[in-house]
């Protein structure tokens, strides 16, 4: 007796369930980190901080330039920075400028223009492109202790310092006046002065604007090599008041919140897609080359026709794919009974001609031509899968499952009556 098994569409419940541990480990591990990262900054470790005595703090910094008589007043704010009292004529170091807000970006280059020293640790295009400077970023340098190719007095008072290692920037304007590029790595500046014009008080200074490629020359870690301690304390005491900036992350109106994903994305970042896909295009072509017309081959293990048989029918139960089985019951047995009966088949379909296989078979039979076509080609003559190949009305899964197994009975009644007749 011919019975028809189904199988559960849908993923395993074990593989949902692996799935939903995975999910929960990478969420549990974000939040971890997000509370870790918390607890540092809290706890007055953050990199580049003036209280942090970690090796990427700047209280050693701090320190000495306490020592010099400059006032150091940390702040989160930079807009409150370049708008609070005695501003002009003081320096103003903001640290990750790209937390900032364009307004607050706005103020500082105000305040340059008023006298006021603004020094940006590690700017991206962005901020650069907020503050219309002649100048953008290429992306990272090797690290290096380049000497400083430049007539900077701070950079000539130290020399070589570790600039390298970060953010490279370039000179959008050659020749552009108030622009001193300093501390090349392989012909890429690391670190920029721009003067803005404006006016100044009498017998002041006038201010500029200092672009600090990589800060790594100002930490506790990197303050003792080379000249880096000579060059910080240069740049950053030319005035009594150093007001250091450090924005709050997470701002929505920001500069790094109105960026897309892509300029987030470090620029290696999209070196390495591309070598990714170009790999899995030669590994598509290595896995998929063909060096000619399909052979066959024997298989490797020996497969019983009936797992053959009951594999395949699975697959159409598990699609629900009825009319379907009922015209691949139907062809296997039109394609037997031609060869049987040694029926021509046509060229274009390899099915032999309907009428001819109709008349043989209900020769064979001694059935009628009409209950013959109807096994055989359900309701079209032309070989077609039929729009309703049971030729049963569709009442539900059950009666169709079950003229299915009838159909199967009488194309194999016709069968056996061909073979015997």
């Amino acid at each position: 007796m011919t019975t028809l098994s189904t199988l559960r569409a849908g993923p395993d419940p074990r593989t949902v369930r692996r799935a939903v541990r995975v999910v929960a480990a990478l969420a549990l591990l974000v939040i971890v980190y997000a509370a870790a990262s918390s607890m540092i900054e809290s706890s007055g470790g953050r990199p580049l901080d003036t209280t942090s005595a970690a090796p990427g703090g700047t209280r050693a910094l701090a320190a000495l330039i306490r020592e010099r008589g400059v006032e150091v007043a940390p702040t989160n704010d930079p807009a409150e920075a370049a708008s609070g009292p005695g501003t002009a004529g003081g320096t103003i170091v903001v640290a990750y400028p790209e937390r900032a807000t364009p307004e607050a970006l706005n103020r500082l280059g105000a305040a340059v223009g008023r006298g006021t020293d603004v020094v940006l640790l590690e700017p991206d295009t962005a901020v650069l492109a907020t503050l219309h400077l002649p100048v953008t970023t290429t992306g990272g340098v090797p690290p290096a202790a380049p000497a400083p190719a430049c007539r900077l007095p701070e950079a000539v008072t130290a020399q070589a310092a570790t600039l390298g290692g970060g953010t490279g920037l370039r000179i959008t304007r050659p020749g552009a006046s108030g622009v001193t590029a300093c501390y090349p790595v392989r012909s890429t500046p690391t670190l920029v002065v721009v003067d803005l014009p404006g006016p100044t008080r009498a017998g002041a200074q006038p201010g500029r604007l200092v672009l600090v490629g990589s800060a790594d020359f100002m930490t506790n870690k990197h303050l003792d090599e080379q000249g880096n301690a000579a060059l910080a304390i240069g740049l950053l005491s030319r005035h009594r008041v150093l007001s250091w900036a450090i924005p709050q992350p997470g701002g929505s109106d920001s500069v790094a919140a109105q960026r897309g994903l892509g300029d987030l994305l470090p620029d290696r970042v999209l070196l390495a897609c591309l070598q990714l896909a170009i790999a899995t295009v030669v590994l598509a072509l290595w896995r998929g080359r063909r060096m000619g017309p399909p052979v066959s081959e024997q298989l490797a293990v020996v497969v019983r026709a009936a797992e053959t048989v009951e594999g395949r029918g699975r697959l159409y139960a598990a699609a629900q794919a009825r009319e379907l089985a009922a015209a691949v019951l139907r062809a296997g047995l039109r394609a037997r009974l031609a060869k049987r009966l040694r029926l021509p088949t046509q060229t274009r379909s390899a099915e032999p001609d309907p009428t001819a296989l109709v008349a043989s078979v209900a020769g064979r039979t001694g059935r009628s031509p009409v209950e013959i076509g109807s096994l055989l080609y359900g309701s079209d003559m032309t070989g077609q899968t039929p729009t309703n190949g049971l030729m049963i009305p569709v009442d539900g899964a059950t009666t169709e499952d079950h003229k299915l197994v009838e159909l199967a009975d009488q194309l194999d009644t016709v069968d056996r009556q061909v073979t015997l007749g």
